[in-house]
């Protein structure tokens, strides 16, 4: 997928489907959060351990472009867009994989936090290295003053 780094394959399954027979709209964001996580763990952010998780999510949105139907493939294109001091924002693609027809977009922004002190934390140096390079933007996309 052009402009995508990472793709993440997912086949739709019936419990995936509404009483209208295609894909729920809350399905999307779960594909999105499966993508989310392969994504951190192919460049080795993400253990699979779930005491590693310090990241919140702050906000999610998703534009329903055509409906999924059971038994097709999807493509979700993975990809980090900002680094900012504390959050870090991704976007997303859903195509069909055969035709490639757009199924829906979403973005998702992520917060490092501190469960103990229950406050934004800055992105680890480690994380923001890692990212950059592989994404290919600048480790501090917005002023160090914004979350």
């Amino acid at each position: 997928m052009e402009g995508y780094r990472f793709v993440f394959p997912v086949e739709v399954w019936f419990s995936d489907l509404d009483g209208m027979g295609h894909v729920n709209h809350v399905r999307y964001l779960s594909y999105c959060e499966q993508a989310r996580l392969r994504y951190l763990a192919e460049l080795g952010l993400f253990s699979g351990a779930l005491q590693d998780v310090n990241i919140i999510m702050a906000e999610a949105s998703c534009r329903y472009v055509s409906p999924g139907f059971l038994g097709e493939h999807l493509l979700v294109g993975t990809r980090v867009t900002e680094l900012r001091n504390s959050s870090f924002l991704m976007d997303y693609e859903i195509r069909e994989e055969k035709r490639g027809r757009l199924v829906a977009q979403a973005s998702t922004a992520q917060v490092f936090y501190d469960y103990q002190a229950r406050r934004p934390v800055p992105l680890p140096d480690w994380f923001r290295a890692k990212v950059a390079q592989f994404e290919g933007i600048p480790s501090r996309t917005v002023p160090s003053g914004m979350v």
